[in-house]
């Protein structure tokens, strides 16, 4: 049988690559180089050794610098023209736009920013036999595994249980027949390919998918999954480049015009053309982008800040005296706060870019809250630029030692003078804050109350209790009942001022000193339910002898003696609830599934303030129930 041999593709290089930023505002996404070649340049050779001679090439994004690479760069044997899309169209947009393209044959369908490694011949075979609409390439192992296949046919594209046996990932490359226009809307307009197959599944034509022996594919939606590419990429060369004076570990992918100055470390990192890293840097897990300058440590993505900052942005770093040209950013790692944080770098000068949403209130008190109590006398970073309109300001750069990574990693001595540090702190909040604030009329968030308590058991059920947990509705009022009688305990002694999210993770460390940050929930609220949070914290899961300690050295240094030691058991049962429930919300959130980590520490502290404070059954029960069902996952 002569297997058919597709001369023609469509190669789809106009997304936006939204995911990617600011790394696709520097290049886009089709050329990102993947050791030393781009991935648009991988695909046309891939095609041209499948005896493709004809490739259309859809674009959008970066339309212009893609057409000059394709025009500077040799590709024997290829015809290569363009579709540009004034509006992003889509697979099946696109596709209808291609229709001039396409002749009565067969053709490839691909994404120019998936890496990939496979032999077509099960495609073509499969084509070849069946005669379908489209025989899709699936990856068994990898992915979001969300198509069901049934004898080689596609019967869902959106399973709904995803992961289990018979599903699984599509690949993003299509062979397609020219009968795919017949399925597809008549106008060029925006359309996804996938109605156009359950159109065509309904009217007979068979859909189907293989799985391609000893393939490799890479979805490279996001900088994480870049790298990891670069990592797993068989192409990997066996042994890094040796560069005098330069440590390197893992891999380094370095571009054109890179210059490394001695006494560098590198590790798992991709580094574009011209960027220089200085004497001492420390490029660890990142991506550096073009014509960068990098002169300390640096970890995720790097890029100029002409390619990372908005107009509104660049207008703040001319209010600082900051030129963008030569200023660097670098964005910080998501926080569940809906707010975005980006280091910017500038020479010497280092300083955080904050953007946020307003529609959480407490977001806009940030930098007035931070003024004030930096003038009680608290470390808390500087506000160096505020522009409520534009809903951004610019702190002070502290660095990146906080408490959460020291308690892992400090002697128990010193680690137990750095929390007296912060009690000290606390306590001077605890002890000025509630008449200070009133004198200065600062805006707080609402006070703890019965309605915050229940707000924070609801959370816990919503999310801990029944979407990842799967309890019933019986068990879940159980557990409500049991935690209903805390607000009342809590409402009893005197209310000061708290910072409400005293955790761990929102206490950074310069030169050896604490600062506070993350306080713009504060509010009126018992002691207790601060020194919880920080002494029951999951991030840092000290140990109980160690807790007990600085719990009763607050109560010795609180003036007067504090009274309410016997509430902190009941506290940090309500604290935990609360944590748990922000750390199953945001565990189902794409790009924040790190947070589930915290959950088995969460559930020890929880079993430990249990311990600590009687009744509480059905909690307890569910407790050391879900303990088990966490190791298991």
């Amino acid at each position: 049988m002569n297997i058919i041999r597709p001369t023609r593709a469509v190669l789809l290089a106009a997304g936006l690559g939204t995911r990617m930023r600011p790394l696709s505002r520097d290049l886009p996404k089709p050329l990102m180089p993947l050791w030393g070649r781009t991935l648009l340049d991988r695909a046309l050779d891939r095609l041209a050794r499948w005896g493709v001679r004809d490739v259309l090439i859809n674009l959008h994004h970066g339309a212009d610098e893609i057409r000059r690479h394709v025009a500077a760069t040799p590709h024997p044997g290829l015809r290569i023209q363009f579709s540009f899309e004034p509006v992003i169209l889509g697979t099946g947009g696109a596709l209808r736009r291609a229709a001039w393209f396409l002749d009565e044959q067969p053709f490839w369908l691909l994404n120019a920013d998936v890496a990939a490694e496979l032999d077509p011949q099960p495609l073509l075979r499969d084509f070849q036999r069946h005669r379908p609409l489209a025989t899709l390439w699936f990856v068994p192992d990898r992915g979001p595994r969300t198509v069901a296949l049934r004898g080689g046919r596609i019967v869902n594209f959106s399973c709904a249980q995803p992961g289990t046996p018979g599903t699984f990932t599509f690949s993003g490359l299509h062979l397609l027949s020219p009968r795919i226009l017949n399925f597809l809307p008549r106008r060029e307009v925006f359309a996804s390919i996938v109605p156009a197959y359950a159109a065509a599944l309904q009217a007979g034509e068979q859909v189907r998918g293989v799985c391609v022996p000893r393939a490799w594919w890479a979805d490279l939606g996001t900088p994480e999954q870049y790298l990891a590419a670069h990592r797993d990429f068989p192409g990997r060369p066996a042994r890094a480049t040796r560069r005098p004076g330069v440590t390197i570990r893992g891999f380094a992918a370095l571009g054109q015009n890179v210059r490394l100055r001695p006494g560098v470390r590198l590790r798992d990192c991709v580094i574009w053309d011209g960027a220089v890293i200085q004497g001492n840097a420390c490029v660890e897990e990142a991506v550096v982008g073009r014509g960068v300058t990098v002169a300390g440590p640096v970890r995720g993505t790097v890029v100029r800040a002409e390619h990372a900052l908005d107009a509104a942005e660049q207008a703040a770093l001319g209010d600082l005296g900051w030129p963008v040209k030569r200023t660097t950013a670098l964005p910080l790692g998501a926080r569940g706060s809906e707010r975005t944080f980006t280091r910017l770098c500038c020479g010497a000068k280092s300083a955080i870019l904050i953007r946020y949403n307003p529609a959480r209130p407490e977001n806009n008190l940030f930098a007035r809250q931070a003024r004030w109590l930096k003038a009680i006398g608290l470390h808390v970073p500087a506000i160096l630029l505020d522009r409520p309109r534009q809903r951004l300001c610019v702190a002070e750069d502290l660095g990146d030692a906080d408490l959460q990574r020291l308690a892992r990693i400090l002697p128990p001595t010193e680690l137990k003078a750095l929390y007296r540090r912060v009690l000290l702190a606390v306590l001077k909040l605890h002890a000025r804050g509630a008449v200070a604030a009133r004198r200065a009329r600062l805006p707080l968030m609402p006070a703890f109350d019965a309605k915050l308590y229940r707000w924070e058991r609801d959370y816990f059920a919503e999310h801990m209790l029944v979407n990842r947990a799967g309890l019933p509705p019986a068990a879940v009022m159980r557990i409500q009942r049991e935690l209903a009688g805390i607000a009342r305990k809590l409402a009893r002694p005197e209310q000061v001022l708290v910072h409400r999210d005293l955790q761990s993770s929102n206490i950074l460390v310069k030169r050896g000193q604490p600062y506070l940050i993350d306080f713009q929930g504060m509010r009126l609220g018992s002691a207790a339910y601060d020194l919880a949070s920080l002494l029951c914290d999951p991030y840092a899961e000290l140990p109980e002898a160690l807790q007990q300690e600085l719990l009763a050295f607050y109560a010795r240094r609180a003036d007067p003696a504090w009274a309410g030691a016997e509430l902190f058991g009941w506290a940090a049962i309500q604290r935990l609830a609360q944590a748990l429930g922000a750390y199953a919300r945001l565990a189902a959130q794409t790009g924040l599934t790190h947070f589930a980590q915290y959950i088995p520490p969460a559930l020890r502290m929880m079993e430990r303030a249990l311990n600590q404070t009687p009744g509480f059954p059905a909690l307890r029960a569910w407790v050391t129930a879900q303990q088990i069902k966490e190791i298991i996952q």
